[in-house]
């Protein structure tokens, strides 16, 4: 197509016919319109009025996966701890004569027939018709044409499910060089793959290869493997079982089966696991997580259920955690927990206070759900303060005031006179979130207070400050042990003080926005 230039006069003559008459005709038929019954899928017949120019059809199979689960696989934790204390080399064998972690699932997915086909229209484009361009002394102008032309139109239709049947299997390392007396050997990862108490890995297994800037229909199929959040390096490798010229195309009623091998190459440092789960005694019976305090209600008379005082959650692994420790690591190793409290917003949860309890001061074992061997290290109930004096940090229902009064204030007032009872709201449903941050173990990330030497927490380093794994957020664990209540409408212990802080908080929120509207204003970028 050509674009032609006109003087200004001359565009005045063009308008003064009827585009319509006067459009080019560029339409070519090549392929006659005729019903087609597809050779790419049996049975499907393509009908007339998409037929015109017809060019080619393809089968193309859309992306489809399946997730899997993986945890510390189950055994005798008390027998495999004592073999250890006696013989590791027993111990490893003990571990190693578990079966591998493997298993198979089907995946169906759907086929699709595409073809593509023109239409002879009536269009206004510059792509199709060309265009014609007047320029003043200033700028030029490109308008469009209008003329019939060849459109072409992707189409798609349902034909039918194909099926990948897939195995996964984790392979042990070779007990040749991975052994006791290995230098870098650890006990507990006596097969390589080992998972530990509280860790998951979720294991995606998909027919395609995809991402955000790719389509998500191929024709053939790209079995492929991910895990997400690893605990350790792993390379995987694929076996097309009953290989044939078709297989991994996508095809009619298509079926291919491949196994997945999983290798690994050393341990990961990642973030803590949470092995907290819902108390539960010996026989399984369900423990309430919570314990309330009483308080005086609206009444006046004393309610038994005035707030949530402790938090109960059951954990099994503290005993396996502590022994792994001191077997990597001179240090001594801690459990902090971080309780969070949410409450309900127009925009969903909000976060309302945070807590931290130091396993060694502020979390109370009970021997209240035992297994039915009497074995406390095995089954133990952690009881957490929520209300531990009047520091925020330590006291849920208290809050500090905004940071505007807090930092000022600091400079001679403690944290406690800087802080505020934030009592909750009655009849609402809040949520608490514990979760867990190992501290001086080796094989999860740390904080720069637990590992100060480390060279990203060093002075010139501005103390971790641009190392995202020693952010609070990458070092807890991600998974959070959550329970929900809801407050008795009876009480309501909140005040003044708590509402005239919430509102200096959103004052103090509006003060950036508000400066940056007078600076926009003062340079003349604004009214």
């Amino acid at each position: 197509m050509t674009s032609l230039l006109y003087p200004r006069v001359s565009i005045l003559i063009l308008f003064s016919y009827s585009i319509p008459a006067s459009a080019l005709y560029y339409c070519v038929e090549r392929y006659s319109p005729a019903e087609i019954h597809s050779e790419s899928c049996p049975g499907l017949v393509i009908p007339e009025d998409k037929t015109r120019n017809f060019m080619g059809e393809s089968l193309q199979c859309s992306e489809a996966h399946h997730e899997y689960t993986r945890q510390q696989t189950p055994h005798d934790e008390e027998a495999w701890q004592d073999l250890k204390n006696i013989d590791r080399t027993k111990a490893a064998e003990f571990l190693r004569a578990l079966p591998e972690p493997q298993w198979s699932e089907t995946l169906n997915y759907q086929t699709n027939l595409h073809w593509s086909w023109q239409n002879c229209e009536l269009v206004t484009s510059e792509l199709h018709c060309g265009s014609i361009t007047y320029c003043d002394d200033d700028s030029c102008t490109h308008i469009p044409l209008t003329c019939f032309a060849d459109i072409t139109y992707y189409e798609e239709q349902n034909c039918g499910q194909g099926q990948l049947d897939f195995n996964v299997k984790y392979i042990r390392k070779d007990d040749k060089w991975w052994h006791p007396g290995h230098k870098h050997y650890v006990d507990i990862l006596a097969n390589g793959y080992d998972l530990l108490p509280g860790e998951k890995e979720i294991i995606s297994v998909s027919n395609l290869k995809t991402s955000w800037w790719s389509s998500n229909q191929s024709e053939k199929l790209s079995p492929t493997l991910s895990i997400e959040d690893p605990r350790n390096e792993y390379s995987s490798g694929i076996t097309i079982n009953d290989k044939n010229a078709d297989s991994l195309t996508c095809r009619f009623n298509g079926y291919d089966k491949v196994s997945f091998s999983v290798y690994t190459t050393k341990r990961l440092t990642s973030a803590s696991p949470n092995a907290f789960s819902l108390p539960t005694a010996f026989d399984n019976t369900e423990l309430e997580p919570l314990i309330w305090q009483s308080t005086t209600g609206n009444n006046g008379q004393r309610v038994a259920r005035g707030f949530p005082l402790l938090m109960r959650a059951q954990d099994y692994s503290a005993a396996t955690m502590s022994e792994v420790s001191e077997d990597l690591s001179t240090k001594l190793k801690s459990i902090i927990v971080r309780v969070q409290l949410f409450e309900p917003s127009i925009f969903g949860e909000k976060l309302k206070s945070t807590i931290y309890i130091d396993e060694a001061k502020a979390i109370q074992q009970t021997l209240n759900a035992i297994s039915s061997d009497q074995k406390i290290r095995r089954s133990t109930l952690w009881e957490f303060k929520l209300k531990n004096g009047d520091h925020p940090n330590k006291n849920i229902y208290r809050n500090f005031i905004p940071a505007l009064f807090y930092y000022p204030g600091k400079i001679i007032l403690t944290d406690e006179e800087l802080s505020y009872d934030d009592h909750l709201a009655p009849d609402t449903e809040y949520t608490l979130k514990l979760t867990v941050y190992q501290k001086n173990f080796p094989f999860y990330r740390q904080s720069c207070d637990s590992d100060p030497d480390a060279w990203d927490c060093k002075w010139y380093t501005l103390w971790g400050l641009f190392s995202l794994d020693r952010h609070e957020r990458n070092y807890f664990s991600k998974r959070s042990l959550d329970v929900r209540f809801r407050t008795n409408p009876s009480v309501d212990n909140r005040t003044w003080t708590s509402s005239f802080w919430h509102t200096m908080g959103w004052a103090q929120a509006l003060v950036p926005i508000g400066t940056a509207v007078i600076i926009l204003k003062y340079l003349g970028f604004w009214f």
